[in-house]
């Protein structure tokens, strides 16, 4: 953890020290933010390498201040700790970009994990755009890219209602939906573009980020989960050496998890480029993963 910043908003005296001490224990160089105010200036002129935010701040500035902070650095991560949690306030914080949300309560060390898991896999999202640029991952701006894209939009004589098949088809083409290819999209249909990344964030089946040649989807429903499912996708993640929603450096594989996949009774399963996988065990991993090499 040599020479990564953490930048420590958390307005009670005893929490703060207690925070304070284990992340300088665990090796992080700590900054303290009295207030809202030099919070945010300092995450524009320090550049920490993560945040752990006090949300309780009364009259909304809590979120305001989660706000700018996702503003000016997107991709930051920020740990939202509040002492009085609640489901609803948990899907608005992760909507507006925080990485975790956790209650005050929560054991220091537990905290700390959260950071350590956020700092790996900003570091893996990192060397995998950089690694994304050596291979020039292609795009979709060219001419001869979109006339694909536009070749597929022609198959239905360019019908805003056949929006979700037209993605469908792309996706299958490409892997993911480029951003260039939702503005094509938008502009040949003359359907908003609102609309169309509300329909391509919607689908769980879409995606925005480039996948890999095979995908592999963990079920971590309640029977996979209780059978063992969260062991067999942190399997997954050593096999591959990628976090859960990372795709391979080399491109062939991707991996996700998923909450059910209908198939309880043959739990833990996992699926595999639309093949289920069922009753699986962590040592039948590295013998299926073979048969994709």
């Amino acid at each position: 953890m040599d020479g990564l910043t953490v930048l420590l908003f958390e307005r009670q005296k005893k929490p703060r020290e207690r925070l304070a001490k284990a992340l300088v224990e665990a090796g992080y160089e700590v900054r303290l933010a009295r207030d809202a105010v030099e919070a945010a200036a300092a995450v524009e002129t320090g550049q920490p390498h993560a945040v752990i935010l006090d949300f309780d701040l009364g009259d909304g500035g809590g979120m305001e201040l989660l706000r700018g902070i996702r503003g000016s650095q997107p991709d930051l991560p920020v740990i939202v700790e509040t002492a009085d949690p609640t489901v609803e306030q948990a899907v608005e914080v992760i909507k507006r970009g925080a990485y975790n949300y956790v209650s005050k309560a929560s054991p220091v060390s537990s905290i700390v994990e959260i950071l350590s898991h956020a700092l790996e896999k900003e570091r893996m999202e990192v060397e995998t755009r950089e690694r994304a640029r050596e291979r020039k991952i292609r795009t979709f701006d060219d001419p001869a890219s979109l006339a694909v894209i536009d070749a597929i939009l022609a198959k239905h004589h360019y019908s805003g209602s056949m929006l979700i098949s037209y993605l469908q088809d792309i996706q299958k083409e490409l892997r993911y939906l480029p951003q260039e290819a939702l503005r094509f999209v938008a502009r040949r249909l003359n359907v908003p573009l609102p609309r169309v990344y509300g329909i391509a964030t919607f689908y769980k089946s879409f995606s925005l980020r480039p996948r890999g040649e095979h995908m592999i989807q963990v079920c971590l429903g309640t029977a996979c989960h209780v059978k063992g499912g969260t062991n067999i996708l942190e399997r997954f993640e050593r096999e591959l050496g990628i976090k859960t929603g990372d795709t391979t450096y080399d491109n062939r594989f991707s991996l996700e998890s998923v909450r059910c996949v209908g198939c309880c009774g043959l739990a833990p399963v996992f699926v595999i480029d639309g093949k289920f996988f069922g009753k699986m065990t962590q040592e039948k991993i590295p013998e299926i993963m073979g048969k994709y090499d």
